[in-house]
């Protein structure tokens, strides 16, 4: 699996977002201006037309419009609920980091600050594994990292205060079970990314 390109994936997800109505070129480069230039929106858009990522629809009235398919909106379903799970964790740990830190009672704030963050761990990793086995992963995954790097660095800082070790009972498990399915090379690769997001929390 190799993961869709940085610039493929932007306008991509801008056409995605637009629903399935689309989303006429005028209004997209508008949106991507900042980021991109109108030759490479034009050369995202040929190489998303030719791997069937997006289709063209001309309304009648002259305009084009641009509509991504059916299996993309539902990979970017999968990649907003696990985004929504992270913010909701977000929120408690936003919630619970101050009065943890305020307990008199250092064992016990050490004990509920490793509980808080290795459950922030242990959710990333599952919503890895859960992109991975749903529509399009080699959009949503590095869509995905890309947007809990805020929240690595929160749990980077607040794991130099604990030690914390992902608990990888599950998350071994349920790799076996990728493995079986997808084979060594998929398994690998799944396995490596889960690593790496707890190297970084933890750096």
């Amino acid at each position: 699996m190799e993961f869709i390109q940085k610039r493929d994936r932007l306008v991509l997800t801008t056409i995605a977002q637009s629903g399935p109505n689309g989303i006429d070129f005028t209004t997209l480069f508008a949106s991507l201006a900042p980021y991109l230039t109108r030759e490479s929106i034009q050369k995202s858009i040929e190489n998303l037309f030719i791997k069937g990522d997006i289709i063209s629809v001309n309304t009648g009235s002259g305009e084009v419009r641009y509509i991504a398919s059916k299996t993309v909106r539902d990979a970017m379903i999968s990649l907003e609920i696990q985004k929504y799970r992270i913010a909701e964790y977000v929120k408690e740990l936003s919630s619970k980091k101050d009065e943890i830190l305020q307990l008199q009672d250092k064992n016990k704030q050490l004990e509920e600050l490793k509980n808080i963050v290795s459950k922030g761990l242990t959710l990333i990793s599952l919503s890895l594994l859960n992109l991975y086995s749903s529509s399009m992963p080699e959009l949503t995954i590095p869509e995905f990292i890309e947007s809990i790097q805020p929240l690595s660095e929160v749990l980077g800082k607040l794991s130099k205060v604990v030690e914390v070790k992902l608990n990888k009972e599950d998350i071994d498990n349920i790799l076996k079970i990728v493995e079986k399915y997808r084979g060594v090379k998929d398994y690998e690769l799944l396995k490596q990314l889960i690593e790496k997001g707890e190297e970084n929390s933890s750096s």
